[in-house]
């Protein structure tokens, strides 16, 4: 839920996830339920990353644009919210319609039939983005990274892109790379204990598949499960 990145390959659409949090709320496994495939959020039963039968994709980053005070309380987790959307056949709409009153700030990734959108709700006001689906992207989490960490990552990310032909397994290792910046680096190990718990990767192709590393056990082979395939193998 706090870097994101998208990837049109040849005949492959790619969307990572790398989740920077406290370790008491690691998920292990895929959850299954109703058609929708998530890794389950250990505390509040929600999730960051989630797919549906019909290939729909949303994925979660803490806050919008900006780091902002946080309330005591708040109507309802932002984790339970992207279940409730991805539920809906039409993300899109349904997010025009969605109550989001006394929710924290966030933002999500959608890619629905073969259409990328970013949406960030900041407290009081909703913003809706269509993205063009032929380029990638990298979003980092509002609430961990500051606007100059986050300029460092998206040219962490611009160098990456110089590699020719990137594969899937490139860019797991891009989200699984070390450096000496355990601040703000694209995986963290914070003095607070916030560090980067897993990693979530959804490749759609002719076999679309979705792959949870648990990185508090490297040494844990990664859940992988296979979805139904519904055309959403390359953006439109």
């Amino acid at each position: 839920m706090c870097t994101v990145t998208y990837f049109p390959l040849k005949n492959k659409i790619v969307l990572t996830s790398n989740r920077d949090e406290k370790p008491n709320r690691s998920a292990q496994e895929i959850h299954r339920e109703k058609g929708i495939f998530y890794p389950k959020d250990a505390t509040k039963n929600g999730t960051w990353f989630a797919v549906s039968e019909n290939g729909n994709v949303l994925i979660l980053l803490n806050g919008a644009f900006e780091n902002h005070p946080v309330k005591t309380n708040y109507r309802k987790s932002r984790g339970l919210i992207v279940l409730d959307l991805i539920a809906e056949e039409d993300i899109f709409k349904s997010i025009e319609l969605i109550d989001l009153e006394n929710i924290e700030p966030f933002t999500l990734v959608i890619f629905q039939e073969k259409q990328l959108a970013e949406f960030r709700w900041n407290g009081t006001e909703k913003h809706f983005k269509r993205l063009d689906a032929h380029l990638p992207y990298i979003w980092s989490s509002a609430t961990l990274y500051d606007a100059e960490a986050q300029e460092k990552r998206r040219d962490i990310f611009k160098e990456f892109l110089q590699i020719e032909p990137i594969s899937e397994e490139d860019i797991l290792d891009f989200h699984h790379q070390k450096t000496d910046d355990l601040e703000n680096g694209i995986t963290i190990k914070r003095q607070n204990t916030i560090q980067t718990i897993s990693t979530t990767q959804l490749v759609i192709s002719d076999e679309t598949t979705l792959k949870h590393y648990d990185r508090l056990n490297p040494d844990s082979k990664p859940e992988k499960i296979s979805l139904k395939n519904e055309t959403q193998t390359s953006p439109s």
